[in-house]
């Protein structure tokens, strides 16, 4: 039986078998603490300190989102996918096309999108190994004719799955963060700044209230009597 890789790069139209593979997904609530996450596969496996998320401008367009998205990936450098997979339609696709080709970079990497199954309703349906999602290429305005529930389908949906689980984590724990720098900042003598610098240094509310009065007074700007008071008042915050 052939290899999956050579499956996917055939019914891809791919030039080569795909080793890396990038997927990437756009999340947020009502257009607040919006992510791009970032999904990694290697030789058909995630990597997961390869992962990222992005964090980008606030405003609930996802197209915009997207397009703007492309030049932070290509900021990033290398390594360059063999496949990068968008999780929805032909729009974003062409958005993603789009924004390389105002980089001058068409056609830099191979591109595929992912488009969810719909309901009865014509909601999205992300149950998963749903196997009524369809594949789009650059070029091609109709699906590729994937057989439902093959291994080369199934796999797509998968990584398309772990990117879903991984932007909507990294989203809901922004969202989260962004929740508790309010209460943060409720707090006497702590604004935008201080909330900010205590996020960077500590990165979670349990490591800020497990921080002794010398510790936030090594802080800059932040001297004794203020460690003092912010270190009674974190321990009251709730996470």
């Amino acid at each position: 039986e052939t290899p999956l890789p050579e499956r996917l790069a055939r019914a891809l139209h791919l030039p080569g078998a795909p080793r890396r593979i990038e997927c990437v997904d756009v999340s947020h609530t009502g257009g607040r603490q919006t992510r791009v996450g970032m999904v990694v596969y290697e030789d058909g496996r995630p990597s997961p300190d390869q992962y990222r998320a992005y964090a980008m401008p606030d405003g609930g367009d996802d197209y915009g989102t997207l397009y703007a998205w492309v030049a932070r990936r290509l900021e990033s450098g290398p390594p360059w996918p063999d496949l990068m997979l968008i999780d929805g339609g032909r729009g974003q696709l062409a958005v993603v096309e789009r924004a390389l080709a105002d980089a001058g970079k068409a056609d830099f990497f191979p591109l595929a999108a992912i488009a969810k199954a719909r309901d009865e309703a014509g909601h999205a349906d992300r149950r998963a190994g749903n196997v009524a999602d369809r594949i789009f290429l650059p070029g091609r305005s109709n699906p590729l004719p994937l057989r439902e529930g093959c291994a080369e389908l199934l796999f797509l949906q998968n990584v398309r799955d772990a990117t879903h689980r991984f932007a909507i984590g990294r989203h809901r724990k922004a969202r989260g963060q962004a929740a508790l720098s309010g209460e943060l900042m409720r707090l006497p003598g702590i604004g935008p700044a201080t909330a900010r610098l205590l996020w960077e240094t500590f990165g979670s509310l349990e490591a800020m209230r497990a921080a002794s009065v010398d510790d936030l007074r090594r802080l800059p700007g932040i001297g004794a009597s203020r460690a003092a008071l912010l270190h009674e008042k974190l321990k009251g915050l709730e996470g």
